[in-house]
């Protein structure tokens, strides 16, 4: 049987450039809060880095030790950057790669226990993105092209045995949460294990599409937590500061712009929360 074009529709995945052209209305300010100070952030990769955070939203870098995940990795850069601040005492940095364009930073500055947790997403090749999810799996490796690297660091001391970290953390599993992003935009999640999750669009442009992709959580503080997702229908790395006290997100959705590869977007996202249920389960596996 023949579908209409209403089914048509509703089961044509978009690219990230397409539905955030006109996306949101509840996400955060930039807050220039962090502008004057410099953070010296020792990883537990092997390197630190020295933050600048200047005026007009410039943040200037450098490796002052350790040569990064990739030798022939840049020391330095001067980016334009976004910060928010969810929660006093927390800030979420981000930023698109100089050196990189289809790489970001996303950078969890905790002032309250002087730690911070390091996102680095790069989005695929357009070779990458084409190869078939099946045989990824013979290949054993995650059905997302995207890549994604977490690193946890402490703030102007060494990073040891004893410093704190933003714990991974099954907190929100079995929980099923409305995400209002905006007036014409709300997703629904639903946290299933310490891997996956499912988002389902409710309302917005992807209304009807579903899927699960892999995913990781972070306990920040009481009722605070950091989630990042990536996607393997469509190669994206979403990344938010979950706050259920106050009913809040704050963060990011990195992609394509269009299906030529390129071009990105770094697009800032939140949103309004409320929890629509609760599942217990006897065992979560990973």
């Amino acid at each position: 049987m023949q579908k209409n074009k209403r089914d048509q529709k509703e089961m044509t995945f978009m690219q990230v450039g397409d539905f955030v052209s006109d996306f949101g209305g509840n996400e955060l300010e930039h807050t220039d809060d962090l502008t004057g100070r410099t953070l010296d952030i020792d990883f537990d990769t092997g390197w630190t880095v020295r933050y600048r955070f200047m005026p007009d939203r410039r943040l200037e870098w450098r490796m002052l030790a350790g040569s990064g995940f990739d030798q022939k990795a840049a020391k330095q850069g001067l980016e334009s950057y976004r910060a928010t601040c969810l929660r006093e005492g927390y800030f979420l940095v981000d930023f698109i790669s100089s050196h990189q364009p289809v790489q970001t930073m996303s950078l969890l500055v905790d002032l309250i226990q002087n730690i911070a947790t390091m996102v680095e997403a790069t989005m695929p090749t357009r070779e990458e993105t084409l190869k078939p999810l099946f045989q990824r799996v013979l290949d054993k490796e995650l059905l997302t092209p995207v890549r994604a690297t977490i690193a946890h660091g402490a703030l102007d001391c060494r990073f040891g045995e004893d410093t704190p970290i933003h714990e991974p953390t099954e907190d929100l599993i079995g929980k099923r949460v409305r995400y209002q992003y905006g007036k014409k935009d709300a997703y629904e999640h639903i946290y299933l294990s310490s891997r996956l999750y499912t988002w389902n669009c409710i309302q917005g442009p992807e209304a009807g599409l579903a899927d699960t992709d892999y995913c990781r959580y972070y306990r920040v503080a009481d009722d605070f937590y950091l989630f990042v997702w990536l996607e393997k229908i469509i190669p994206t790395v979403g990344l938010v500061l979950i706050d259920f006290q106050q009913k809040k997100t704050s963060g990011k959705i990195f992609g394509y712009q269009d299906g030529d590869f390129g071009a990105t977007c770094n697009t800032p996202v939140g949103a309004n929360l409320s929890i629509q249920n609760q599942t217990r389960y006897d065992h979560v596996g990973n």
